[in-house]
């Protein structure tokens, strides 16, 4: 049963007033009945001289509010698995940037550590070749109690020779309490690795810090109006539908709320409506466009019923918007990888590298019930 339904056969439960079909509902605000419903004895009893509304435009009253109620539950459902979706794309790329300084460190500490045995082992041999030369003067005269008589002259003379070189050489025990003396073999390598470290938690700050948390919006147009034009348009489904509702013949740019990121990848799809072939312009541009009132200017890309059009020139007139068209837009804003590519009804009609700065999505529309409405929505992050 319908909850209107239900409104229109209430009856009246006030004793003696015999059950009658309640008729009418009081919005007197100083009435002190906790009972608000009114039957038609009730009109000059209970709620006498008080001001009632029928029933009938109460149950209208809630169904509409039932029914908006329904609408923003749906657009919250949306919206949600949006947000969800969006935030698996960015644990997603922070897990990679996670492996990616992992494995970049994990190399540069198995660099180190090799770097470091290198120079180890370079002390131990020189510290090696040294103490060989005294080693073998020892072992020259090893078993013999009393001098030797007749040793062998030639060989006992490269002994002494070797010897004589590293006079001045004299290596002492390396104490490795003494950490001054460790670091310092290590000091070169050890700062590198130090600024690495530091250097990816910097860029892993900024990236949470610059981009995560401003991506947490998802996509809606804003009701930002230029010069001494009015704003046309009536916007609905979370601010995502926008359709143009009054001053035909007049035609306004409908901008995003929010300004494109630096380097990411935003990929669009609208489903547009057309009315009686007027212009339509979908693109993006810089906040001046907009006084411009229409996509075909020198700081704005569009594709439109006329053709593809780029900085105020037309690229390609044999490719038209029409009515109930699907229109895809992929927009790269990477840094020096900037591309406006755009799709009607998944044919791809135009790629075209841009470097406007400061952009935001565009639409722009001239007759009265036209529209265009957000069918899905990404925003990607790229690396720097």
């Amino acid at each position: 049963m319908e909850h209107n339904d239900e409104l229109n056969n209430l009856t009246c439960q006030i004793r003696d007033h015999s059950n009658l079909k309640i008729i009418g509902f009081c919005i007197e605000e100083n009435c002190q009945n906790k009972n608000k419903f009114a039957c038609q004895e009730c009109f000059f009893d209970n709620h006498s001289g008080h001001k009632l509304i029928k029933i009938e435009k109460l149950s209208e009253i809630i169904q509409a509010k039932l029914k908006n109620y329904k609408n923003y539950i749906e657009e919250e459902k949306k919206n949600n698995e949006l947000y969800a979706k969006y935030e698996n794309l960015q644990m997603n790329y922070l897990e990679q940037l996670k492996q990616k300084i992992n494995a970049e460190l994990d190399d540069k500490i198995k660099k180190f550590k090799e770097k470091s045995n290198l120079k180890l082992k370079g002390i131990i041999n020189n510290s090696d070749k040294i103490n060989n030369n005294i080693k073998n003067y020892e072992e020259f005269f090893v078993g013999n109690a009393a001098p030797v008589q007749r040793p062998d002259a030639i060989k006992l003379s490269e002994i002494c020779s070797s010897i004589y070189k590293d006079k001045d050489i004299f290596i002492e025990k390396q104490d490795i309490k003494d950490s001054n003396k460790i670091k310092h073999l290590y000091e070169d390598s050890l700062k590198s690795l130090e600024n690495f470290i530091k250097s990816q938690y910097t860029n892993l700050s900024k990236y949470i810090g610059n981009n995560f948390l401003e991506f947490k919006s998802t996509f809606s147009w804003c009701k930002k109006t230029y010069g001494d034009y009015g704003f046309f348009y009536e916007l609905s489904n979370n601010n995502t539908k926008a359709i143009k509702k009054f001053s035909q013949g007049t035609m306004t740019v409908l901008r995003s709320k929010e300004m494109l990121n630096d380097n990411c990848l935003y990929k669009l799809r609208f489903k547009i409506g057309l009315k009686n072939v007027g212009d339509y312009d979908l693109g993006i541009g810089t906040d001046r466009t907009g006084e411009s009132c229409w996509l075909r200017t020198k700081e704005s890309i569009c594709i439109s019923n006329t053709g593809v059009i780029n900085l105020d020139i037309n690229m390609d007139n044999s490719v038209k918007l029409k009515d109930k068209d699907i229109v895809d837009l992929e927009i790269s804003t990477k840094s020096g990888n900037k591309y406006f590519k755009g799709y009607i009804n998944n044919k791809l009609i135009c790629l075209i590298d841009f470097d406007i700065k400061d952009i935001f999505i565009m639409a722009a529309m001239r007759n009265v019930g036209s529209y265009i409405d957000l069918e899905s929505y990404e925003a990607i992050p790229l690396n720097e």
